[in-house]
């Protein structure tokens, strides 16, 4: 029994040691971001998404993502090559529902209830996965490096980050992973959305096929 406790002492040092690494300067810039993300009265953001493979462009995507609540709206245009797909998805309280269009028709799909919380946007608990970061205030925002990945055998190994230093929106954030690099930069954020904004309007796709879950 006295080995079992050691070890478990043991495991529960080194995480606390291990999470000691993050200053805590950037725990309280980070945890004033996630809380000005979710605000109360409801928040929009646009944001474009760059994906490249050393000095190949990927794919070039802009994304509106709004959130109230457990309510939320996404919608996305991405480009490759010579093709244009567009999504647009949400969660109105009630259904979940989901519009797809490939450049002939739209496909919509409903459900009840809610769908999975990682298609809601950026995910600021991402900087959970790492063991050190580095902080600096530079034109206005603080820039957050982090490194030295948790789990050695995780697919992302950096990730940055700019915060604004006025209001702590998120300005920007940086991925690597297997060699392919995310740049995602938001360009406008808005306050204050209605509960309408997160209906599906049916109006809008009289020839769409309606699939309900």
């Amino acid at each position: 029994m006295k080995k079992i406790a050691f070890l478990i002492v043991a495991v529960m040092l080194s995480a606390i040691s291990a999470w000691a690494q993050i200053p805590a300067e950037v725990t309280a810039v980070m945890d004033k971001c996630q809380a000005a993300m979710s605000n109360p009265a409801g928040l929009e953001y646009t944001m474009d998404m760059k994906v490249s493979m050393g000095p190949v462009a990927l794919t070039n995507s802009q994304l509106v993502i709004g959130s109230k609540g457990e309510k939320n709206r996404s919608s996305m245009t991405m480009k490759v090559l010579n093709m244009s797909v567009t999504f647009l998805s949400g969660y109105d309280g009630n259904e979940s529902w989901e519009v797809r269009n490939y450049g002939e028709s739209d496909t919509i799909r409903i459900s009840k209830g809610r769908k999975d919380k990682d298609d809601e946007g950026i995910d600021l608990d991402m900087a959970k996965g790492f063991r050190k970061a580095k902080m600096k205030l530079k034109d206005g925002y603080y820039e957050i490096d982090y490194s030295d990945p948790v789990d050695k055998k995780s697919e992302l190994k950096k990730l940055s980050m700019k915060v604004s230093a006025k209001n702590y929106y998120l300005r920007e954030m940086r991925t690597s992973a297997k060699g392919a690099k995310v740049v995602m930069t938001i360009t406008k954020v808005k306050i204050g959305l209605s509960d309408s904004y997160f209906k599906l309007d049916m109006s809008k796709y009289p020839d769409a096929v309606v699939v309900r879950e």
